[in-house]
């Protein structure tokens, strides 16, 4: 009885495995467009920042933040409105990033604004949690190589919290652009491909 309930158990994480693919489409278009929005707020904060141009920093991230968060919830009304998309597998990982978004959210608002760090620690701190998400993501995927740009996350945080300075905003623009928007565009070809092989498979 523990020997049949240990492979219907096995079973079940292999089909969620397998079903997580039929989402990697969605993720890895999500990962592209919030990887553009915040390199795009890092780059413009650190030019302004250079040029001593004198605009509202603040504004300038909630304008960037609530883009993303509008992309984000239009997906979400989109996929409602498809339930074959609404598998397990891409249940989990949109919870997994839904909840990481909100915990990066207030550590970028709320906790810089309320005076309990410098904002120079954002970039370490979202890096941290970002750490964690794709470490899940990766998980979930059953794809290694996504586990491991974990690391990668990780050994940035550590390097901008050792060594916090305005060079921040480059390192972390270049790292969603190494560790988020190129895996972004590596999930949305397989998932092409995937598609059109089950569409020949017709």
């Amino acid at each position: 009885m523990t020997d049949q309930k240990a492979i219907e158990d096995l079973e079940f994480i292999k089909n969620i495995m397998q079903d997580a693919k039929k989402k990697m489409v969605d993720n890895g278009i999500s990962m592209i467009v919030w990887g553009l929005i915040i390199v795009t707020g890092l780059l413009s904060t650190y030019v302004g920042i250079k040029v001593n141009y004198q605009f509202s920093y603040g504004w300038n991230w909630i304008v960037v933040i609530g883009s993303g968060w509008i992309y984000s919830f239009i997906q979400v009304y989109k996929n409602k409105k498809q339930p074959k998309n609404r598998n397990f597998a891409g249940r989990v990982l949109g919870h997994v990033w839904f909840s990481s978004g909100i915990a990066m959210t207030i550590l970028g608002f709320v906790g810089s604004l309320s005076g309990a760090y410098h904002g120079v620690f954002i970039s370490p701190l979202v890096s941290t949690i970002l750490g964690l998400a794709y470490f899940i993501t990766g998980f979930v995927l059953g794809k290694p190589w996504v586990t491991k740009l974990s690391a990668g996350w990780w050994t940035g945080a550590i390097i901008m919290f050792l060594w916090p300075y305005l060079y921040t905003l480059l390192l972390m623009a270049s790292m969603i652009i190494c560790f988020q928007i190129i895996p972004g565009i590596i999930f949305n070809r397989e998932s092409k491909k995937l598609k059109l092989s089950e569409n020949e498979g017709i």
